[in-house]
């Protein structure tokens, strides 16, 4: 249960030096010991080379153990907001079939008088549009459309612009635009657009029933452990393709769009967003009350725990309610992926500490 396997890749002049590997062995291994995860994989990199691939634990425990391996599938869960949702509706801003500030009943059916109808996409991707965090599901459930229907009819729960709150609803907004926009279903768009380009190819909104044995499961629902089945229920009510979650996927195919990231909108020749319109979806935004965010990313709220507290606060990053994360400085050219599980077996793991603390041994350890 404990064991931790991985690789060094050492780099020119010896970027990960072996004390560094060894702390982030032990940090890994001890995450897995204290119960706050069942395993994982880590991956740092700069820029186009892999340092360090680190799988440790397991990826099940229930019903039986399983070791995790490098090519384990985890569900992404929030991390579906940046790197599809966020990342679509900046193709459409740089293509000139949308922009920041447009009002959002310019594209969808809100009723005159509603205050929905003012919000822009721009608020919406900095959970600044006043909108709660989220919208239970109706008794007897509903379609996409009527969920989207439902935000609009709930309205706002602050002014637009008045608070910072991480909210779901609006990425569900944001991915009815898109599908207006393209005219194609936010799973066609997200594979057409973004993964196959990036050679993201076990990236998916649906794992494929030859995947479910490498798939790390979650939690339990309905009495049974879900494994290749979004964790998230509204995203599982809509058949695992939403806004605001659905994705399952590597740490190595994320480490390919940080990759992407860093490279100002392009990896190995594959461009998927012009280099102005990337720097401009990562850059700071102050959005009220010390917080910082970019368009679809973190970068200084109290769910910056990727970045742990040596890293300068100039990177984004993101996380995802069933353990994985990201975050990247793109200045120094590292990022760091670490996907986890840490619902498995019964949804009491944590992976915040884990996160601070690797991300404390990478930027001691790389950082000039």
């Amino acid at each position: 249960l404990h064991r931790v396997r991985g690789i060094c890749r050492v780099g020119v002049r010896q970027m990960v030096r072996a004390t560094g590997l060894e702390r982030l062995r032990s940090v890994c291994s001890r995450a897995v010991a204290d119960g706050e995860v069942p395993g994982g994989v880590l991956i740092v990199g700069r820029h186009e080379e892999t340092l360090v691939e680190l799988a440790f634990g397991n990826r099940a425990i229930l019903p039986l153990e399983e070791p995790a391996t490098p090519d384990t599938i985890y569900d992404w869960a929030s991390l579906t907001k940046p790197v599809v949702t966020a990342t679509l509706f900046m193709q459409a801003l740089e293509e000139g079939r949308v922009h920041l500030w447009e009002p959002l009943g310019r594209w969808l059916a809100v009723p005159a008088g509603n205050p929905l109808c003012g919000v822009t996409p721009r608020q919406l991707l900095l959970h600044i549009s006043g909108l709660p965090a989220g919208l239970p599901l109706p008794d007897g459930g509903c379609t996409r459309d009527e969920y989207v229907n439902l935000i609009i009819e709930g309205g706002l729960q602050t002014a637009p612009d008045a608070e910072f709150v991480y909210s779901d609803l609006g990425f569900h907004l944001l991915a009815a635009v898109v599908e207006k926009v393209y005219e194609e279903s936010l799973e066609t768009l997200a594979q057409d657009r973004i993964l196959r380009p990036l050679g993201m190819t076990d990236t998916s909104f649906c794992v494929a029933s030859g995947d479910i044995s490498r798939t790390a499961p979650t939690e339990r629902a309905n009495g049974e452990m879900l494994r290749g089945t979004v964790h998230d229920p509204v995203a599982r009510a809509f058949g695992g393709v939403a806004g605001h979650a659905g994705l399952f996927g590597t740490a190595r195919d994320l480490a390919r769009f940080c990759r992407m990231v860093i490279g100002r909108g392009q990896l190995e020749g594959s461009r998927i967003l012009q280099p102005a319109a990337l720097d401009r979806m990562v850059a700071p935004v102050d959005v009220g009350s010390g917080n910082v965010r970019a368009l679809g990313w973190d970068v200084d709220t109290r769910y910056s725990n990727p970045r742990g507290d040596i890293f300068p606060v100039r990177g984004v990053g993101h996380t995802g309610f069933t353990g994985p994360s990201c975050w990247i400085d793109s200045p120094s050219g590292i990022f760091i992926v670490l996907m986890t599980n840490r619902l498995h077996p019964d949804g009491h793991g944590d992976a915040v500490g884990l996160r601070r603390r690797v991300a404390n041994v990478v930027a001691a350890t790389l950082l000039p």
